[in-house]
């Protein structure tokens, strides 16, 4: 048994609530938001598996990584769509709407 299981099982909320974020919207900047809940519930996770395994360096070096990357991504995500939406590429954000500007 694990020493302290609620970081588990509240990893795994953080997850499914992000996931759940990630489906109801359509919006791409909260869908963007609800997949970092969901990537944070995966880093505590990480963090919690390297802690019980025994080498927490390894668990917090690969979540420092991992957060580098991801928020270096995500700034190049909403850049080019700011960009996009400024220069009249893209006349909504919804993605219902940006499906039907792609096939027309």
């Amino acid at each position: 048994m694990t020493p302290y299981p609620f970081i588990f099982i509240g990893s795994i909320a953080v997850m499914v609530i992000g996931m759940f974020g990630l489906l109801r919207h359509r919006n791409p900047v909260k869908m963007l938001l609800s997949l970092e809940v969901s990537f944070n519930g995966v880093l505590l996770l990480l963090l919690y598996m390297g802690w019980v395994l025994g080498n927490p360096l390894a668990g917090s070096s690969m979540a420092l990584f991992a957060i580098g990357v991801s928020s270096s991504e995500l700034a190049l995500i909403v850049s080019i769509m700011m960009a996009m939406f400024k220069k009249g590429y893209l006349k909504t954000l919804d993605q219902e709407e940006l499906k039907e500007v792609e096939e027309s």
